[in-house]
């Protein structure tokens, strides 16, 4: 290629203007609420360039942004915070980045999260008295701490002033047009009197002070003395300086090394070389309409950071790679390409004519004049390339000679032809084999097998001693120019070998969808890819001077170290770092072309251009020097089972047996793209490691973990080299539940030892187990015929009690009817008026009397039979006396008795109706036969959860024997009334059988001649 050069150099004496359209050199991103970034409103920025965070204080809680993703620490996330309306972003001396929200809350940065420093002392509500030394923040803790609590000295706030470290103790502040000096010493701040009220800005670059005056003077400020000295008009900042105005603005802030100014679109940085002050440029791409609140640079990586009051952050790189296009609108001519020719003044000749470079060209001399194949090769200083001749009206090999600017054509090597050379012989391969050039044809050396004749070659290149190698869709071929023999290195089915690359006694070639491979000594092996898969198709490798091989893809440019690569081939290792190069790099078209010769070119400067889909791409490889992914894994969250948990206290933690998910969320610095994050895990595992997707959130999920020990180990890939990661280290323990402790294993083995006991206890009781059954059936049968037996008893009881009942209570009342009846008739005259009148009466009393005798013989009957079911009902108790009284009321009058019912009218309950009316009626009935005067009140209340109803007489009263006897469990009825009255018992045995049946309690209070007290305290639902 350098002798094509050199002869064509002459050729070249006009020249016209090669018009190249200029790409921006500089790569910008705006982050909005629209694409991450939770609030368009900054207040403050602060760059880490030891974790290559950028941290904001936003209207929308602090921020922290790693390149790729937005980071939001807000009241959810950090209850902390008091607002998310954070007031400020500073940095004081020692580097330490600290912010702070509206009520005065302090956060200092720790490394990748932001923790609680100070808590404000405002009352709730209230205006926090600290916040006006808070600005101190930006000089040390120290003297923050120590003035934080003093009155505050005039109206200094950190947004509006600019602090000059000294030391941890003393600073000096510019406050509007005038510099104080403030130490842990000093009282409050002290004039300093310098450029008195006439103080534009203070900054540093480096460890310089720097003072402007509003006269556009440039100073230079000792500390020490408290003295400045002119600086030297001579730099090329100085002009900058002087214009500064309320659109060219100065930014600098504790923390920064040197400040930027921006005029427009433009940012410079300064720098002092210990004379004058020079500027470098570092953009000309800054989106005009912006109000810009900080300003922040990172020299390491070339980033450019604006924070703005209303339109969000942006992010500014120098472009790595430099995206080349024709000018001129051609419609005739594709503006993607394939082969290449370096012209001598830089530009670069595409196959489809087009000139693509800075220089102007003369198109009248160029080498080949018209469109041209996707094959171009150079032997000996001749230009080789096929095209159409419109002599003989098809393509064809031709060649041009740079020295005599003659081109000879090959009208009868009609196909796509790639020329080699090899110890002097020109060779030449084509669709059906391998061949030498014999005068105007060409002679073949090799035909291809039969079921690879007419297959597609694509680079056909010297890879040893008389040997070649040929790039096809059948694979890739070896030819022996000596010994004319064709092998098949490597074949895969529907796989073309597009190009060929050799490096020492290595050689690389690559696939259309296959990856790419290399060879050494008989041994293939396929190399290790990206983590997108982006090299299935690689199409080309290009070495540079730093020992690095350029791959171009369909999907972007890669750069690996070839040191690693050939460790990777020798040690069969199974990852690789490739750097990508995408569009954050400047490259404007990421699908680069192959399958062509050159598949790119290195030219003169070193600059190496690829072929792309719409125009070139050039990539200096001095220039492109990469961001890499370095620095620390930082461990950002930690769920366990969806609850957080501290990232700080889960090293050693143990957790629960029931965990059945662990996520944790990674943070790193990624200013590289996110192709270039390779991060990878392993659990309990020291061979092999998983990846870890950090396409959106990186995000470690474990799950379905089992009691034990685990030791999480992450590794991040920090660039080039093999070995260089980082690496983070997790222990945590799962507890054994109860079901898996020893305990439980040894219970589980004497369980089945007493079961195994019981079983063959079981085998030699048999016959026990029979004859026990048999004494069960005989018990049972017992049973059964003394239950029938009670039955028998009981009956026989009722029997008794009835017949006991009949014989004295109803046949000698019926005998009396009989006799005074028989009376009446028949000595009716001989009786006087008043003996018939009484014995009328007692006739009808002694009929009433039977008449009730009869009605209670009836219900207790009736409520012996136990098996009778009732169900309980809700009633109002005071309708329930009132019915019963209805029917004893006529009784009572007889006797002149008042019959009164105090029960409340809203009183219910919740019980059996009949059975209490029943014993209602039994209890009134009694007071009435033994009541010959005054009254019977009827009364209930509540009683805890009772109802207790009450009926008190005025009669003849009991003695505590006869309570003792009517209470007894045998009370047996016989015809011995109490005081003799007439009487016989039943009723008592009928309330007593209905207390039981209703779960009552019976309660009688008696004195004798004073009146008798029976309470029956019933379990009801209020």
């Amino acid at each position: 290629m350098q002798k094509f050069l050199l002869l064509s150099a002459a050729l070249f004496i006009a020249a016209t203007a090669a018009h190249t359209q200029p790409a921006p050199a500089s790569n910008i991103q705006q982050y909005t609420t629209e694409n991450g970034l939770p609030s368009n409103g900054i207040k403050g920025l602060q760059w880490d360039e030891n974790t290559g965070f950028l941290w904001m204080a936003t209207e929308a809680g602090i921020v922290r942004f790693n390149g790729v993703d937005f980071k939001s620490f807000t009241k959810e996330t950090m209850p902390e915070i008091g607002s998310e309306r954070m007031l400020f972003l500073v940095r004081n001396n020692a580097g330490r980045i600290y912010t702070s929200d509206q009520p005065g809350n302090i956060f200092r940065i720790e490394k990748s999260r932001p923790v609680l420093w100070k808590k404000s002392t405002a009352p709730v509500g209230g205006n926090n008295p600290d916040l006006g030394q808070y600005y101190l923040l930006s000089v040390s803790e120290t003297l923050f701490k120590s003035k934080v609590s003093k009155p505050r000295p005039g109206r200094f706030a950190s947004g509006a002033n600019r602090t000059i470290c000294t030391s941890d103790t003393s600073c000096f502040i510019q406050n509007g047009n005038t510099l104080f000096y403030y130490s842990t010493t000093s009282a409050g701040p002290e004039l300093v009197p310098v450029e008195e009220k006439t103080l534009n800005s203070i900054f540093l670059i480096g460890e310089n002070c720097f003072i402007i005056n509003n006269r556009k003077e440039i100073f230079l400020f000792h500390p020490g003395t408290r003295t400045v000295s002119p600086v030297s008009p001579a730099g090329s900042g100085m002009a900058l300086l002087k214009d500064m105005n309320n659109s060219n603005i100065l930014f600098w802030q504790t923390g920064m090394n040197s400040p930027v100014f921006i005029a427009g679109e433009k940012a410079w940085l300064f720098d002092y070389d210990g004379n004058s002050i020079n500027a470098r440029l570092v953009t000309s791409s800054i989106p005009p309409d912006l109000y810009i609140k900080s300003v922040q640079y990172s020299e390491k990586n070339n980033l450019l950071f604006i924070g703005t009051e209303s339109k969000g952050l942006i992010v500014i790189s120098r472009n790595r790679v430099l995206s080349k296009r024709r000018d001129v609108v051609n419609m005739k001519n594709r503006n993607s390409y394939y082969s290449q020719v370096q012209l001598p003044d830089g530009n670069i000749l595409t196959n489809e004519s087009d000139v693509i470079g800075d220089h102007p060209t003369d198109e009248r001399i160029l080498p080949i004049k018209g469109k041209f194949g996707f094959n171009v090769s150079i032997t000996g200083g001749i230009l080789w390339y096929s095209q159409v001749d419109p002599a003989v009206g098809h393509n064809c090999l031709h060649a041009y000679y740079p020295a005599t600017g003659q081109t000879i054509r090959y009208p009868k090597i009609i196909s796509s032809e790639i020329v080699a050379e090899m110890n002097g012989q020109i060779y030449l391969a084509n669709l059906y084999g391998i061949g030498i050039l014999e005068g105007d044809s060409l002679r073949y050396l090799c035909r291809y097998p039969k079921e690879m004749d007419g297959t597609v070659i694509f680079d056909f290149a010297p890879i040893g001693q008389d040997m070649l190698a040929v790039a096809t869709c059948g694979g890739l071929l070896r030819f022996h120019t000596g010994s004319k023999r064709l092998d098949i290195l490597f074949s895969q089915e529907n796989i073309c070998v597009r190009s060929i690359w050799k490096y020492k006694n290595y050689i690389f070639f690559g696939t259309y969808g296959g990856g790419y491979y290399i060879y050494k000594n008989g041994i293939i092996r396929a190399m290790p890819l990206d983590k997108n898969k982006y090299l299935l198709y690689p199409h080309c490798f290009v070495p540079d001077d730093e020992n690095y091989c350029w791959i171009s893809t369909n999907r972007g440019l890669f750069k690996a170290s070839l040191p690693e690569l050939i460790d990777a081939f020798e040690n069969k290792r199974p990852s690789v770092y490739y750097h990508y190069y995408g569009k954050k790099d400047g490259m404007e078209m990421t699908e680069l072309n192959g399958g062509c010769t050159p598949c790119a070119l290195r030219m003169k400067d070193s600059t190496i251009s690829f072929p792309t889909m719409d125009g070139l791409l050039w990539v200096n490889p001095q220039r492109a020097k990469p961001v890499l992914p370095v620095g620390e894994i930082f461990i950002d969250e930690v769920l366990v089972n969806g609850e957080k948990v501290n990232v700080d206290s889960l090293q050693g933690k143990t957790l629960l047996p029931q965990t059945q998910e662990l996520v944790v969320e990674l943070g790193f610095s990624a200013w590289c793209n996110k192709e270039n994050i390779y991060i990878d895990y392993q659990l309990n595992d020291t061979l092999s490691w998983k990846p870890v997707n950090t396409a959106n959130e990186a995000l470690i999920r474990l799950s379905n973990l089992n009691p034990g020990n685990y030791v999480l180990r992450i590794r991040k890939l920090n660039g080039f080299g093999a070995g260089n990661y980082s690496y983070k280290e997790i222990r945590f323990r799962i507890s054994t539940p109860w079901t898996r402790q020893w305990w439980f294993y040894a219970l589980c083995v004497l369980s089945l030892f007493g079961v195994v006991t019981i079983y063959l206890r079981y085998r030699t009781r048999q016959y026990q187990i029979r004859q026990e059954k048999l004494e069960k059936q005989v018990a049972e049968k017992t049973k059964e015929l003394q239950e029938k037996n009670e039955v028998l008893e009981k009956n026989d009881t009722i029997k008794t009690r009835l017949i006991s009942i009949i014989s004295h209570d109803i046949v000698t009342p019926l005998k009396f009817l009989t006799v005074a009846g028989k009376n009446l008739i028949e000595k009716r005259n001989l009786m006087p008026d008043e003996l018939q009148d009484e014995t009328i009466r007692e006739m009808t009393n002694t009929a009433q009397e039977l008449q009730l005798l009869s009605t209670n013989i009836l219900n207790w009957i009736k409520y012996q039979n136990e098996n009778r079911r009732l169900v309980k009902e809700t009633f109002r108790l005071h309708e329930l006396v009132n019915q019963v009284l209805g029917i004893l009321n006529s009784l009572a009058k007889q006797k002149k008795l008042e019959l009164i019912n105090e029960v409340d009218e809203q009183l219910e309950i919740h019980q059996y109706f009949e059975p209490l009316k029943i014993l209602v009626y039994n209890l009134l009935a009694n007071a009435i036969n033994f009541s010959e005067k005054g009254r019977i009140i009827v009364s209930a209340g509540w009683q805890d959860d009772q109802v207790t109803i009450n009926v008190q007489d005025e009669g003849v009263g009991m003695t505590p024997d006869q309570i003792k006897n009517i209470m007894a469990d045998q009370f047996i009825i016989s015809s011995a009334n109490i005081d003799n009255r007439k009487g016989n018992g039943l009723g008592y045995l009928i309330i007593k059988d209905l207390v039981k049946m209703t779960g009552a309690t019976l309660r009688i209070e008696s004195e004798k001649n004073r009146g008798t007290k029976v309470s029956v305290l019933l379990p009801v639902g209020k």
